[in-house]
C-alpha cells in the first residue's frame, strides 16, 4: 500500500424525490442561484426543469438561467457562462444533469473569480484562488463529477479536451435522485455504463502493487454491479432498484476512494478516450467503450494474472492463469458491449481514420500533461489500430 491522504468534503443526498429539497439546499449559500443545464427546451420536454425549478422558486429565490451545456462542454459556451456569473454574481451555481453540465458548472464556478482565461486554468497557465459553490443535481450517472474536484472541457480551436482539478471544484452538495434518470433511453444509458466501467478498470488495470485485495475486489465487484444493473435495464429501463445502484455505482466508481493505496498508475483508458472527443466529438462512454478492448489488446500478454482474475472476477470463468484465460476476459468485455449497444470500434462510434497521426501526438500530449511517459508515438499509433 502506498500512503495517501483522501476527504470528500461533498454531502451527499441520495433517494427518490430529493430533488425537492433543492431550494432549501440552496438557501443556505444566498438568495441567488445561477442554473446550468442542457437545451432549455430539452429539460423542459423531459419534466426536469419543473422538477428542479419548484422547489427554488419555493423558497423564493432567485434564478439566472444558463442553458445550453454541451455533451463534450466547450470553451467557448463556458466563456459565456463566466462572463454571466462575474455580471450577476450568484451565491451558488447549480447544476442540473449528467458530466458534462456538472462539469461545465464547476468550470464557471472556477473562472468566475479570475481575470484568466478558463483554457489558461484548465491547462496550468494561470491559477484560481476562489471559487462559487457548487451544488450538483445529477441526473444522468455516469461520470462521479458528482463527487470529484475534476472537470473536464474541449477546445475546438486545437481539437484538444483537458481534464484539471482543484479542491475547490468539490460539489458542496450533490442530489442523487434516482427518479431523474427513468427517463434516459437505454441508448446513452449503455454508454454511461461504459463510461463507469472505464473508471473502475483503470486503476485495476493498470497499478503496479502485486498484491491489492480490497481496491481490486472493490473494482471487480462495482464493474459486476454495473453488468447486473444493464441486465435488468435492458428488460425495463424504468427499473426502480437498477437505476438507483447503477446511479450510486457511478458515484463512487471515480471519486478518488478505491485508488486509494494503489500509487502512481496511467489513465490509458481516459488519455486514448479524450483525443476521440477532442477530435470528433464523439460521446465520452461511447469513447470509452471503444478503447477499452484496444487498451486491453495492447497489454494483454505482459498483464497475463490480472487479465485472468478480471476474466474470472468478473464473467465467471474458470481456471489458472493464462493466455487464453486473458484473452476470455478480453472477449467477453467486448460481447457485453455489444449486447447492451456500446460501440467497440471506430466503425462503430462513427470515427474517422484518416487523422491517426494527428491523435497520436494528441494522446502523447495528453499522456505528458497527465505525467505518463511510458507510451511513445508507436505504442498510441498501436493502440489506434487495436481500435479499428
Amino acid at each position: 500500500m502506498h500512503p495517501f491522504e483522501y476527504h470528500i468534503p461533498t454531502k451527499v443526498i441520495f433517494g427518490e424525490g430529493t430533488i425537492g429539497q433543492l431550494g432549501e439546499v440552496a438557501s443556505t449559500f444566498g438568495k441567488k442561484v445561477m442554473f446550468v443545464s442542457y437545451d432549455e427546451s430539452f429539460v423542459k420536454s423531459v419534466g426536469l426543469l419543473d422538477k428542479a425549478m419548484k422547489p427554488l422558486q419555493d423558497a423564493g429565490l432567485e434564478v439566472v438561467p444558463f442553458f445550453g451545456a454541451k455533451p463534450n462542454p466547450t470553451v467557448e459556451h463556458i466563456r459565456e457562462g463566466i462572463v454571466l456569473a462575474k455580471k450577476e454574481k450568484p451565491d451558488v451555481v447549480i447544476a442540473l444533469g449528467g458530466g458534462s453540465v456538472i462539469d461545465t458548472a464547476k468550470a464557471i464556478a472556477f473562472g468566475a473569480f479570475s481575470d484568466a482565461d478558463i483554457w489558461a486554468l484548465a491547462t496550468g497557465e494561470a491559477e484560481a484562488a476562489e471559487a462559487l459553490p457548487i451544488i450538483a443535481v445529477t441526473t444522468i450517472p455516469a461520470t462521479s463529477s458528482e463527487m470529484n474536484p475534476t472537470s473536464v472541457i474541449s477546445n475546438d480551436e486545437f481539437s484538444r479536451k483537458e481534464g484539471f482539478g482543484s479542491p475547490m471544484m468539490f460539489p458542496k452538495v450533490a442530489i442523487c435522485d434516482p427518479e431523474l434518470t427513468y427517463s434516459i433511453p437505454i441508448g446513452p444509458t449503455a454508454v454511461a455504463a461504459a463510461d463507469i466501467v472505464s473508471h473502475l478498470l483503470e486503476g485495476y488495470l493498470n497499478h503496479k502493487l502485486e498484491w491489492a485485495p480490497m481496491q481490486n475486489r472493490y473494482a471487480t465487484g462495482m464493474i459486476r454491479t454495473v453488468i447486473d444493473c444493464m441486465d435488468r435495464l435492458l428488460k425495463d429501463p424504468k427499473n426502480p432498484e437498477a437505476r438507483a445502484m447503477l446511479m450510486w455505482t457511478a458515484t463512487f466508481a471515480w471519486n478518488g476512494f478505491y485508488v486509494c493505496g494503489l500509487g502512481p498508475h496511467d489513465a490509458i483508458i481516459h488519455i486514448v478516450g479524450h483525443t476521440f472527443s477532442g477530435f470528433y466529438d464523439t460521446v465520452h462512454g461511447a469513447a470509452m467503450s471503444v478503447t477499452i478492448p484496444a487498451i486491453m489488446k495492447f497489454h494483454r500478454d505482459e498483464r497475463i494474472a490480472r487479465f485472468s482474475d478480471f476474466a474470472r472476477e468478473v464473467f465467471g470463468a474458470h481456471g489458472e492463469d493464462s493466455l487464453e484465460l486473458a484473452q476470455s476476459a478480453i472477449d467477453s468485455i467486448t460481447a457485453w458491449f455489444k449486447k447492451i449497444g456500446a460501440p467497440t470500434n471506430f466503425k462503430e462510434a462513427n470515427i474517422p481514420t484518416d487523422k491517426m497521426s494527428e491523435m497520436a501526438d494528441d494522446m502523447l500530449l495528453t499522456a505528458e500533461h497527465w505525467g505518463t511517459t511510458s507510451y511513445t508515438k508507436e505504442m498510441m499509433l498501436d493502440i489506434l489500430e487495436l481500435c479499428k
